[in-house]
Protein backbone atom coordinates (compact mmCIF):
# COMPACT_ATOMS: atom_id res chain seq x y z
CA UNK A 1 0.00 0.00 0.00
CA UNK A 2 1.22 3.59 -1.47
CA UNK A 3 1.64 5.84 2.07
CA UNK A 4 3.08 9.75 2.00
CA UNK A 5 6.07 10.40 3.85
CA UNK A 6 6.76 14.17 4.86
CA UNK A 7 10.28 14.98 3.48
CA UNK A 8 10.34 18.73 4.46
CA UNK A 9 8.59 22.12 5.35
CA UNK A 10 9.33 25.72 4.67
CA UNK A 11 7.44 29.16 6.40
CA UNK A 12 7.65 32.13 3.79
CA UNK A 13 6.57 35.14 5.46
CA UNK A 14 5.69 38.41 3.78
CA UNK A 15 4.85 42.02 4.32
CA UNK A 16 1.06 43.31 3.27
CA UNK A 17 2.90 44.03 -0.11
CA UNK A 18 3.20 40.22 -0.56
CA UNK A 19 7.37 41.03 -0.82
CA UNK A 20 9.28 38.37 1.14
CA UNK A 21 10.61 39.07 4.77
CA UNK A 22 11.81 36.24 5.80
CA UNK A 23 12.10 32.28 4.50
CA UNK A 24 13.17 29.26 7.02
CA UNK A 25 13.87 25.85 5.61
CA UNK A 26 13.84 22.68 7.63
CA UNK A 27 10.77 23.96 9.46
CA UNK A 28 9.24 20.56 11.49
CA UNK A 29 6.35 19.87 9.31
CA UNK A 30 4.49 18.68 12.80
CA UNK A 31 4.87 22.20 14.62
CA UNK A 32 2.26 23.26 16.45
CA UNK A 33 -0.07 26.26 14.67
CA UNK A 34 0.54 28.44 18.18
CA UNK A 35 4.16 27.59 17.82
CA UNK A 36 3.91 28.63 14.08
CA UNK A 37 2.51 31.65 14.58
CA UNK A 38 4.09 33.02 18.17
CA UNK A 39 7.10 32.94 15.05
CA UNK A 40 5.27 34.74 12.77
CA UNK A 41 4.59 37.36 15.13
CA UNK A 42 8.03 37.52 16.26
CA UNK A 43 9.44 38.42 13.05
CA UNK A 44 6.42 40.73 12.25
CA UNK A 45 7.99 42.46 15.76
CA UNK A 46 11.43 42.59 14.16
CA UNK A 47 10.50 43.52 10.89
CA UNK A 48 8.97 46.80 12.24
CA UNK A 49 7.33 47.33 9.30
CA UNK A 50 3.45 46.61 9.51
CA UNK A 51 1.47 43.53 8.87
CA UNK A 52 2.78 39.85 7.98
CA UNK A 53 1.37 37.42 6.79
CA UNK A 54 2.91 33.63 6.81
CA UNK A 55 2.10 30.40 4.37
CA UNK A 56 3.98 26.89 5.08
CA UNK A 57 4.84 24.41 2.51
CA UNK A 58 5.06 20.97 4.07
CA UNK A 59 6.51 18.48 0.53
CA UNK A 60 5.77 14.53 0.77
CA UNK A 61 7.51 11.58 -0.91
CA UNK A 62 5.01 9.08 -2.41
CA UNK A 63 6.23 5.70 -1.79
CA UNK A 64 4.76 2.22 -2.60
Amino acid sequence: MAELVIVSANIRITNEDRRSVCSVNNVSPSVAPETAAAFVNAIETLYNNGACSARMNVAYDVVS
